[in-house]
């Protein structure tokens, strides 16, 4: 807790000590002071800070929110009595009758400090002034102290047919509670409840409530281990256990736990874990309403830091501030998650109306093993004692059925980890149980997660298992390391289904023709676990990969290919985004690295899948084309084999002579077509694409005396819009037109720059449709504005630093919390043969792209080549440069300067919002 917190609380304790407590103690200050919604909000102010000061002292979760239940409960007694003494002043009451009923969360007894109320005024028979006053002055009071009300004003029967209507309001009077006014009222509301609402169309309210959890899942990330979890509405979050006690309330008529427990639908140990675990839940809520001093769910990279110490824990050497946090959440919130799904399994599995959930024969699958419905149990207690390998092979026989473990089954695979030791891991049959796993033409990432879930995978391998809840902080993998190894093993699952067969065809063709996709999935659920092991975790990681394989009975070609995808799985999709893909030598050396065409499509399927893995949007369709693009061109490499290459100067001959022809065939002056052939450097025209062009010769010669020809290109399929720039060279010519673009807020992925010996340059700018950006990218008017400006910039007319500077930048919904990102700057001349290359790592922020060009240009270096790619807070721009004459930066003093040179500046240059 920092000091400013803490003293911020203080201030705020010692301005409210006098709020009075209890019921009758408001009551008295309401008569006095005829304000109660001032009092209210200080009353509630007083009791954040007196419970703020207990939390951070040590108080558990439940303490909190039963405390905060209590003293809301206090208030609305304390306001309902001083409205009805209102009402009693200002009018007779006529024996008219209302109850204040506390729903949702607050009816549960679930208040955390900063949480909604949701109240019911209940009235008797058509609504009176009493139920009018007394709902106006208590809302109004509840309002001025700051509160968020939702609210209902019925009759007991309009309850009743508003349930029977709307699941909604169903779910909602489930949990209701009195609060104060006509007991009687309520408990006649009560009554109803149980004969005309509960025994109603369950079936119809079950399948209700378990398709909203799958479309809440969904919308939350649909997993546990999100690195920044949403605790009430994600994933084994609060939500989850409402929902499977909502269930249970309907079928066996309980309200709690403890209930369950008498009933016998669960067991002791059963509520005692799920209690502690909603305890941890609740107590990390309230850490998050204290520090943000509002309604606050997510627990972000902030969060995490500032609660972990509140916990008294402390992250493991290496690992992020509030790793240890969110290990514990993690295991916390399988919990409920699990206890989740198994209770509403066994509600499910029996319901009476029969028309939803049909209850299936029991079938006996093999000795021992029984499935009922969609669920797989054990019939005999010793049945993995007996025999330990029953531990794997029953995962096989769930992939096989089709269905999960039951909750007591999945329980006894827990408490039977232990006799997984060294030993069975050596055993061959174990390596064949996990193989078949993998070469199953389904659920394979279903079946593995379920092993992970248990503990049965890290088992198994301990490799694996130590990534267990292993948290990265970047802002662009939203997984744990274990969830995002399992998460790319299911992508790769769906591209074979061919759900992906539309956009991505080239990789649907190759998932379903290569034989060895099992070893592509176990390198994919492989190829992190050198983290947590120090730097290059790809090397560490494929050193363990070769003692797993070992160990897993793979032959030594077989050892050989899941070694070198995990010691290679960040190759392809770092040349694809950073290398000069036209640079022959880059492909070839990258090829030559591959070796084999085999190998090739294994590593293009793999880099896939662990792209897709690290967040939704990650993986584009800008992505796709530079990686299918590496992947062919590798491919031709790899077919041609030792067969002796085109001739250079041959193939410049044939592409010059097509191109004239087509030229002359289209009336082109022969002057202009000759100069254009001779003046254009050869590396032009083995890098365009033939097809372009003639596009670029008629702009050049559309230049004349004027400053500039500009050409704009859509590609919305691809997901990027093309610029093209035809000018008289100039110095700095590259940081103006990225400048001009950064001022108009458009997102530049790539550039090439072309220029005849005549002095005419041709920069071509690739703008990203990405995240939002295809509506600006798309807009005329906006292209119209970057041409004006751009003109301005070359003709000397305006300032380009002056220009971007006072541009407005539209910034992505923003985070006002940013992980801090080191620079780092390379200087490389082995990458290409003609240019020095220089990667750019650092914070990602608006125009940063024009700062480092504009650094360039001032260093006295002429940019050819740029490859720009950002991952929400970081960026990594890579530049092919030389010097003014044409030739690398190979002096070591000069590249010195030169990095020195483009530190000093990217690291002035503010850290704040994203890259425009």
């Amino acid at each position: 807790m920092s000091l400013e917190t803490g003293a911020n609380r203080a201030d705020a304790a010692a301005s409210t000590v006098s709020s009075p407590r209890g019921a009758d103690a408001l009551l008295a200050q309401f008569v006095a002071s005829k304000t109660p919604g001032i009092n209210a909000r200080v009353y509630l102010e007083s009791v954040r800070a007196e419970l703020g000061d207990r939390h951070f002292a040590g108080a558990s979760g439940s303490e909190i929110v039963a405390a905060m239940t209590s003293a809301m409960d206090d208030l609305l007694r304390a306001l309902f009595r001083y409205a009805d003494a209102e009402h009693g002043r200002r009018a007779p009451k006529l024996n008219q009758k209302i109850a204040v009923v506390a729903r949702g969360g607050y009816g549960r007894g679930e208040l955390n400090p900063q949480s909604d109320v949701d109240l019911l005024f209940l009235h008797d028979y058509k609504r009176g002034p009493y139920a009018e006053i007394v709902t106006e002055i208590m809302l109004h009071a509840l309002w001025d102290a700051g509160l968020m009300v939702g609210h209902g004003v019925r009759t007991a029967k309009e309850c009743v047919r508003l349930a029977n209507d709307d699941l909604k309001e169903k779910t909602a009077i489930l949990d209701a509670r009195f609060l104060c006014g006509d007991e009687k009222l309520y408990a006649e509301l009560d009554k109803l409840l149980i004969a005309e609402v509960l025994n109603r169309n369950q079936d119809k309210f079950f399948a209700t409530k378990l398709e909203e959890s799958r479309k809440r899942h969904a919308q939350y990330g649909d997993s546990i281990y999100l690195l920044e979890p949403q605790i009430k509405d994600g994933e084994g979050g609060l939500r989850d256990l409402h929902t499977a006690m909502w269930l249970a309330k309907v079928k066996y008529k309980v309200h709690s736990l403890e209930e369950l427990v008498q009933k016998a639908v669960i067991t002791e140990p059963e509520a005692a874990e799920v209690i502690e675990a909603r305890d941890f839940l609740w107590r990390v809520r309230n850490s998050l309403h204290f520090l943000t001093g509002r309604h606050f769910d997510q627990i972000t990279f902030e969060m995490q830091e500032r609660i972990e110490p509140i916990f008294g824990l402390k992250p493991e050497e290496g690992q992020a501030a509030g790793s240890a946090l969110m290990r514990a959440y993690y295991q916390h919130a399988s919990t409920i998650h699990r206890f989740a799904e198994g209770l509403i399994a066994r509600v499910t599995e029996n319901s009476p109306g029969g028309r939803f959930f049909r209850r299936t024969p029991t079938r006996k699958i093999r000795p021992g093993v029984i499935v009922m419905g969609n669920l797989m149990s054990i019939a005999q207690p010793d049945f993995f004692k007996r025999d330990p390998l029953n531990l794997i092979t029953i995962y096989a026989d769930l992939q096989a059925q089709n269905v999960s473990l039951s909750g007591s089954t999945y329980q006894l695979v827990r408490d039977n980890l232990g006799l997984i030791d060294d030993d069975m891991r050596k055993d061959p049959r174990v390596a064949e149980a996990l193989m078949t796993i993998l070469s199953a033409r389904q659920r394979v990432a279903e079946t593995l997660e379920a092993m992970h879930l248990s503990g049965v995978l890290g088992a198994i391998i301990p490799e694996f298992g130590n990534l267990y809840a292993r948290v990265l902080h970047d802002l662009y993998h939203i997984y744990t390391v274990d969830r995002h190894s399992l998460v790319a093993v299911r992508e790769l699952e769906r591209l074979r289904t061919g759900e992906f067969k539309d956009p991505t065809p080239l990789l649907t063709e190759v998932a379903r023709e290569l034989p060895h996709l099992p070893l592509v999935f176990l390198a994919l659920l492989l190829h992190d676990i050198g983290k947590g092991h120090g730097h290059d975790h790809h090397e560490r990681g494929a050193s363990l990969t070769a003692e797993v394989s070992q160990r897993l009975g793979l032959n030594s070609e077989e050892i050989d290919l899941v070694v070198f995808l995990v010691r290679n799985h960040l190759m392809m999709s770092q040349v694809a985004q950073k290398g000069d893909l036209d640079d022959h030598t880059t492909v070839e050396e990258f090829a030559r690295t591959v070796g084999s065409i085999d190998r090739l499509k294994a590593l293009y399927l793999l880099t896939y899948a662990d792209m897709r893995a690290v967040a939704p949007k990650v993986y584009n369709n800008w992505r796709d084309m530079l990686l299918s693009d590496l992947y062919l061109r590798a491919l031709k490499v790899l077919e041609q084999g030792d067969r002796e290459a085109v001739d250079p100067a041959r193939r410049l001959a044939t592409v010059k002579a097509g191109i004239r022809q087509y030229l002359l065939a289209a009336e082109a002056p022969e002057a202009a077509v000759n100069a254009f052939l001779e003046e254009m450097p050869d590396r032009y025209f083995f890098t365009v694409p033939e097809d372009d062009i003639p596009l670029h010769f008629d702009l050049m010669r559309s230049l004349d005396d004027r400053p500039l020809v500009c050409r704009i290109r859509h590609f919305p399929d691809l997901e990027f819009s093309e610029f093209i720039v035809v000018t008289r060279d100039r110095p700095g010519l590259f940081a103006m037109i990225a400048g001009a673009l950064t001022a108009n807020n458009l997102n530049i992925l790539s550039a090439r720059i072309t220029t005849r010996s005549n002095g005419i340059a041709m920069d071509v700018f690739r703008v990203s449709h990405q995240m939002g950006a295809a509506s600006m990218a798309l807009e005329e008017d906006r292209w119209l504005r970057v041409e004006h400006d751009l003109e301005r910039v070359i003709t000397g007319q305006q300032d380009i630093a002056a220009l971007v500077a006072g541009a407005h930048h539209v910034q992505s919904a923003g985070r006002k919390f940013v992980r801090h990102v080191p620079t780092e700057v390379t200087v490389d001349n082995r990458t290409s043969e003609q240019f020095t290359v220089i990667d750019v790592f650092t914070q990602d922020r608006v125009g940063l792209l024009f700062a480092i060009t504009h650094t360039l240009f001032r260093l006295g270096l002429r940019i050819h080549l740029a490859r720009i790619s950002t991952n929400a807070d970081q960026a990594l721009d890579v530049f092919y440069v030389s010097d003014r004459d044409g030739g690398k930066i190979e002096d070591l003093d000069r590249m010195r300067e030169l990095r020195a040179g483009l530190l000093e500046k990217v690291e002035q240059n503010p850290r704040t919002g994203a890259s425009a």
